[in-house]
């Protein structure tokens, strides 16, 4: 199967997990095409002052690589600057947020694995 960029679905989401802002999430792969084994696979995009806000996971992980840009990434109580090219791991049972502080626009790849 190959779906092209503009053939995936799309959808803003205002003020996502209680964030400043509004979140662009574009699903690369829709959560039944994932096996049972991811419940998200896609991009988040946030424009300068938008953000997700803090928030746990249970029962699964969410992995994040940051392909543009420099959020703000709070791990559990942990405030990080991030670059392009980091990941980071939310693992089972704990707490994470993700903010644009920057005038630029930030795009995050996305993946929660189930447990």
């Amino acid at each position: 199967m190959i779906r092209k960029g503009n053939e995936c679905r799309s959808e803003i989401r205002e003020h996502m997990r209680d964030g400043d802002g509004q979140v662009l999430v574009t699903n690369l792969f829709e959560k039944e095409e994932l096996l049972g084994k991811s419940r998200m696979l896609g991009t988040l995009t946030l424009e300068p002052g938008c953000g997700i806000g803090k928030h746990q996971h249970n029962n699964e992980a969410e992995y994040f690589f940051v392909m543009k840009g420099n959020p703000v990434y709070y791990d559990d109580d942990e405030e990080i600057q991030l670059q392009e090219g980091d990941v980071t791991i939310c693992e089972d049972g704990h707490y994470h947020a993700i903010t644009n502080k920057t005038d630029e626009t930030v795009v995050v790849v996305a993946c929660i694995l189930l447990k």
